[in-house]
């Protein structure tokens, strides 16, 4: 028996997704949970019915198909649909399931349907420090290990995410989303705008003013804090040694 499926379509075209749809009935154990035009609509939909696929357009207004993708937590299993075959390989990086071009023949959704029921489902769970970060940034996406993230810095509703010795990469993505996102037992936020790699923290050197510099295994970068989040940052790398 296979795997039932809650899907989310996202197409900006109504007859598309009406297409899809038609198409979608012939295999019971896909359930169409909801549908979105836009990038917008999609987190707003995804968010609400919990999907655990989503058949996704690749080029829409306000955004395409591959920024959406970081908003999506936990990740769902991904089918592109697009009349555009010049973005396959940047799918296949993301790991989608497959990369369907409209008009989508009926029986290439149903080879596609197979290779997703090879697959056992995604289970929920929280982000490890071994998981992959979907980062979107400067229209590119980058797909990035969250061991190699050395620190996030807030910048309003954007943030700066520092990656090795690499420069920090801005994304549109809110310090209290990156606390929900990261796993705890790795990732500390110390003050409003800051959280840190507690496995990446190289030394902790005083500065003038109960101030303190923080240097890192992977990067020359620095980060100073003041005396709260420091002494935070102690207790957490303590509590980490003893663990």
């Amino acid at each position: 028996m296979k795997t039932q499926r809650r899907a989310l379509i996202v197409d900006d075209e109504e007859a598309a997704r009406n297409f899809l749809r038609k198409l979608l009935a012939a295999h019971p154990e896909i359930s169409v949970v909801a549908e979105a035009g836009s990038v917008v609509e999609a987190v707003e939909q995804f968010h609400k019915t919990n999907p655990d696929l989503v058949f996704l357009d690749v080029q829409m207004p306000k955004g395409d198909g591959f920024s959406l993708l970081p908003k999506l937590q936990p990740v769902p299993e991904i089918i592109f649909i697009t009349a555009h075959d010049a973005f396959a390989v940047k799918a296949f990086e993301v790991n989608a399931v497959d990369y369907l071009l409209k008009p989508i023949p009926p029986d290439r959704l149903a080879m596609a349907l197979e290779r997703l029921a090879r697959k056992a489902p995604r289970k929920p769970k929280p982000f490890t420090r071994d998981d992959r970060i979907f980062l979107y940034a400067d229209l590119e996406l980058r797909v990035v290990p969250a061991a190699q993230i050395t620190c996030i810095q807030a910048a309003q509703n954007y943030s700066h995410v520092h990656i090795g010795g690499q420069e920090p990469v801005m994304v549109r993505r809110a310090m209290a989303e990156w606390e929900r996102l990261l796993p705890s037992s790795a990732f500390l936020r110390v003050n409003r705008s800051t959280i840190l790699n507690l496995n990446a923290v190289r030394e902790i050197l005083p500065l003038p003013h109960h101030h303190t510099s923080v240097s890192f295994t992977n990067s020359s970068a620095t980060i100073e804090l003041r005396r709260l989040p420091s002494r935070r940052l102690r207790k957490a790398l303590a509590a980490t040694a003893q663990a």
